[in-house]
Parts: structure tokens; sequence; C-alpha cells
């Protein structure tokens, strides 16, 4: 049983504490019905400091700080905290300020999930009219879980590492439409740095230990978290299928259970699907697959694999630009707010050419978009044919082609093709 002097400490440690943030540039809204904002995503990404960035913004707004409150669940003081010290806070609070007992309050819950019963406190603050704003690891509160929980009772928000946008504000660069030489460069500079490391709050933060974090947050991440919560036992099939997601354009499951068959690894099929749904659940891979009615020939077709930021592939050894060029595309579309496979796709031509990106809007197709670090004599008409190709298809007319750095529009067959360097694209106008 938690004491009400640590619950008292607790609440007085959080009114003092002023925390330094880089501001997400992420949309949310904290619901006004009886619905609790879930602040999701992977481990590390920043789900606790974008916490703080809304208590921020909520102070900015009128809002007293004594109206909030915030309690991190994996605090050591309160290790196997129960639902009934967490009522107990309850009463702390009103009892150090009886003055809310009757208002709205703003009840802030980081790692919610390692209290048994959680759900039970969230929909009793909710029924009280109170606003809740929550938060898990992605190891143990993930999305499937909370609509489970909350029964529909919540408004998912997601949480990744920093854009390339984020990053600049972080080194004090204002986005804008125009930029000296000076600040070209060293965008140019970043941008390399975010191809090869990606975007993790800490890696970009402290640089310098780069290494020695994505080492930390692959081993909390992926395997220890995964593990732990699926009691997985052939942990070496585990690492060597994430190794795999890493280094393949294209996978599916029967693929991957070969060539962990081909290497001596013990496992079966099933196993393999269970493992992927695990990564996958664990929002650091995301399956992407082909845009195209007949559900057998997408599962034929098998996914793109893509991890949730360049850093974990640099990690895994990954040195190939034009991969690691395409995953960070890809980690952009989703911090664009596109779900994959509901918003984006990848697109196969009936003569079997491949576009790397097709997004829809409202169910209709806006935009293909195909990635190259290089547009040269050996790879021009791959390229460029494929999006010809999907465009008449498709019936789409907004074709682009990103690369590192080159810069032009091209003309085929009656289609205009806009070439685009990788920086222009993520700071649009």
């Amino acid at each position: 049983m938690i004491s009400k002097e640590v619950w008292a400490r607790i609440i007085r440690d959080y009114l003092e504490w002023d925390v330094k943030l880089v501001e997400r540039n992420i949309n949310y809204s904290i619901p006004k019905v009886q619905r609790a904002l879930v602040i999701i995503g992977p481990r590390r990404a920043g789900k606790t400091y974008f916490m703080f960035q809304i208590i921020k913004e909520l102070l900015k707004q009128g809002v007293r700080k004594e109206e909030t409150i915030y309690i991190n669940l994996e605090d050591p003081r309160i290790i196997d905290t129960t639902l009934d010290d967490l009522l107990g806070l309850l009463d702390v609070y009103y009892s150090q300020f009886p003055e809310n007992v009757k208002g709205h309050n703003y009840f802030f819950l980081d790692e919610i999930q390692t209290v048994k019963n959680w759900e039970k406190f969230v929909r009793f603050l909710l029924d009280k009219n109170q606003r809740v704003i929550v938060s898990g690891s992605s190891s143990r509160l993930l999305s499937k879980e909370i609509a489970t929980e909350l029964r529909g009772r919540s408004v998912p928000i997601r949480v990744y590492p920093f854009s390339f946008r984020e990053i600049l504000v972080s080194h004090g660069i204002k986005v804008d439409r125009f930029y000296s030489t000076y600040e070209e460069a060293k965008i140019k500079k970043l941008l390399r740095q975010y191809l090869l490391w990606g975007g993790y709050p800490e890696v970009v933060l402290d640089f310098s230990l780069r290494r020695e974090i994505l080492r930390e947050i692959i081993d909390l991440m992926i395997y220890k978290d995964i593990v732990e919560r699926w009691g997985i036992v052939n942990i070496k099939a585990l690492k060597l299928l994430f190794r795999m997601l890493a280094f393949s354009t294209h996978l599916s499951i029967s693929k991957a259970y070969k060539n962990l068959k081909g290497i001596g690894i013990n496992v079966g099929k099933t196993t393999v699907a269970n493992y992927l749904e695990f990564l996958e659940d664990s929002l650091v891979f995301y399956p992407l697959r082909a845009l195209i009615k007949s559900y057998k020939l997408q599962e034929l077709y098998g996914f793109k694999p893509y991890l949730v930021d360049n850093g974990l592939l640099t990690s895994l050894g990954v040195q190939d630009e034009g991969r690691l060029l395409e995953n960070l595309v890809f980690t952009e579309l989703l911090k664009f707010d596109l779900e994959p496979n509901r918003d984006v796709f990848y697109y196969r031509t009936r003569d079997g050419k491949e576009v790397d990106f097709v997004i829809l809007e409202k169910g209709r197709i806006k935009q293909a978009i195909q990635v190259t670090y290089e547009l040269n004599e050996s790879n021009y008409e791959r390229e460029i044919s494929a999006l010809v190709g999907a465009s008449k298809e498709l019936n789409c007319r907004d074709l682009l082609l990103i690369t590192w750095d080159q810069e032009e529009t091209i003309k085929k067959k009656g289609k205009e093709i806009k070439v685009m360097p990788l920086w222009k694209w993520l700071l649009p106008k």
C-alpha cells in the first residue's frame, strides 16, 4: 500500500518540476466528452515529453497547474501500484486541492499499463467528467488492447521519433520557404545524419552516443519487451527475423520461414507468422501491402517491410543508401498521419513494374511516389516507366520521384514526373 505521504511528495515534485522541451509537430485535441486521450507509439519515441508539451499548452490557456496532475507509474517510489493505490492518490490530490473536487481536472497517467485493472480507474475518472491522458510503452499498452480495455472510450494519438522538421527545430533552424547557402548546407548535413541515424529524440539530442542509445533501444523495445510480453522461447529466431526485415525489400511469411529453415533455424511457419505479428504490434515494424482488390494476389505478392526509424536499420548493419532512403520516406509518410494499407500501398503494374508508394485520399488515388537514391542510366527506364504505367492504370496525374539531391521535370508519353530532392520534399512550402 502506497502511503499518503508518498503520493503527496510525488504531487509536490510534479508541481515544482519544469521540463525543457523540443516542441513536437503533432496534432491533437483533448476530448471534451467522456473519452481518454491515449498516446501510443514505440518505446523511447518521446511520449512522456509530449505529455509535458500538452501540460504547458494547457497552462498557456489559463489552466492552473494545480488542476493538472502527472504520475509516472514506473517511478521507483510507487512500484507495484494497485487500483486501490490509485484511488488513494485521488484522496490525497483532492485533500490538497479541495477546490478541484467539482471541477474539470487533467490526469496524465504515464505507463498506466503497469497497474492491474488500470482501465477501471480511467473509466472511473471519465465518469466523473475528468480529462484523462494516458500513455504506455509499446510492449504492453498497444492500440488493439486500448480499444478493448476502454470499450471505445479512447482517442488514440500516435507519437513517432522526430520528423526531419522537428530535428531542424531542435537545432534552432527555422523552417522557411527560402534558405541561405549556409542554412542549406547545414540542412543537408542534418539530413545525412537523419538518413543514417534516424530521429529518436535521444539520438538527435545526444548524437555522440547514438550507437549506444540505439543498441539499448533495440534491446529494450525489440527483444526484451516482446520476449517478456509474449513468452518467446526461440529468441534466436526472433532476432534473425528482425534482421531479415531490416535487409529485405520484399518478404512473405513463407519466404521468411524458408529463409530461417535454410540457415538451420528450427521454427514453424505459424511461429514465424506470430513473431511478425508481435513485431508489428510493437509499432517497430510495418508490412506494406500491394494495392490490389484480390486478397489472394495480395497475399501472393507478400509485403514490403519497413522499420519505424532508420537508426534501427543502421544499427542492424544496413548500409544500402537506396534502402535507407526508401525507409525514411515511408517513416515520414507515417508522420504525415497516413495509415499503411489504408492510405498508403505499393503498386505493381500489369507488366510487373513496381511503384514504391501510392497515396489514397478518401478512397481515391492521390499520388504515386517512386524513390531512388540517384536517377541514372542504369535505372532511368525502370523508375520512369513504372510511374508512367501506374499513372495510366490508376488514372493518377500527380507523379513524384524522390532522390537524394536531383531536381528536374521529366515528360514522357504525355505524363509529367516531378523529380525532387529529399530535403525539399521533407520541407514543403
